[in-house]
């Protein structure tokens, strides 16, 4: 039983319909969309009937993300503040109950980017929090939860601390183990960090490529071929419902930069040594073409097939 990203659905294109079709004939059991506002623009009741009514005969449930949530960036939610009247709470509630009318029990969220880590990111998280403690009613009372995404922008510890401080009845954590590589943290052991409140997990892989000096790079490789243990950590976390979201971004990790090393405190010794010493061990494997996601996609079902 796995979902799978419409995204990483090969020739999914903007129609619903046939991204939902798409994804039942390769066997997922649900099909994520980025944003309910991919379903209908509008959130047109009849229209989400409709889909909805499409996918249960092809057997395969609907769900969705909430896209970005991050109050200190309301240029990212202008629908959202459109939708509760110039208030993101309120638009927010509107999603996740529209969501709750579809079948969805929990949704996922991103904060930022790398270029918000680089700003007032305390802050940012701070606001997050807040939000996240105004909509605790709301989720209580639809039965929901919400889950903040391990995007490349945050850390283990950070998502730990976040999930701590609004309550774990209100939030969990899908875990995307392939962008803990851009915060150099080993993905098993963040896995063990925050495994009592990963309820998802995104399947995709990458390796560590060394670049230039002060440098690497994540590059997206096939399920089984990058730094990922999957075995074990399909093993630590045997209830997380699978995802596959096949990544495009490649990033640049300044790892031997002193200065950004010192900017980043959250980092384990032991973790990155492993990361290096593992980068240097594939250092003579070739990247497959990254622009092409569709060749890491057979590895994936593989792996939720088996």
């Amino acid at each position: 039983m796995f979902s799978l990203m419409r995204g990483s659905t090969p020739d999914a294109g903007n129609d619903p319909l046939d991204a939902i079709s798409k994804a039942a004939a390769l066997g997922a059991a649900e099909i994520t969309f980025y944003s309910l506002f991919e379903l209908s623009p509008t959130l047109d009741p009849a229209v989400l009937r409709e889909l909805k009514a499409e996918a249960d005969s092809l057997g395969i449930a609907i769900a969705a993300s909430l896209d970005w949530l991050n109050p200190l960036r309301l240029d990212r939610h202008a629908r959202e503040l459109q939708l509760g009247d110039g208030d993101l709470a309120r638009g927010v509630r509107r999603l996740l109950e529209t969501g709750a009318s579809l079948g969805m029990r929990e949704m996922f969220f991103t904060i930022g980017t790398l270029e918000d880590r680089a700003g007032n990111w305390p802050a940012q998280l701070d606001a997050v929090a807040a939000l996240l403690g105004d909509l605790k009613p709301v989720l209580a009372d639809l039965g929901m939860r919400a889950l903040v995404k391990t995007h490349e922008e945050i850390t283990s510890w950070e998502c730990l601390a976040l999930v701590e401080r609004v309550g774990a009845d209100t939030l969990g954590v899908s875990y995307d183990p392939a962008n803990m590589l851009v915060r150099l943290e080993d993905p098993l052991a963040a896995a063990h960090r925050l495994a009592p409140h990963i309820t998802q997990v995104h399947i995709d892989d990458a390796t560590l490529s060394f670049e230039g000096d002060i440098s690497l790079r994540r590059h997206l490789a096939p399920v089984g071929q990058g730094l990922i243990d999957w075995p074990s950590l399909l093993a630590l976390l045997p209830t997380a419902r699978p995802l596959i979201e096949l990544h495009r971004g490649q990033f640049a990790i300044p790892a031997f930069d002193p200065a950004w090393l010192a900017s980043q405190p959250y980092i384990q010794l032991t973790e990155y040594a492993a990361l290096i010493r593992a980068a240097h061990l594939k250092r003579d494997q070739a990247p497959i073409d990254q622009n092409d996601i569709t060749l890491r996609l057979p590895a994936a079902l593989a792996l939720c097939r088996t």
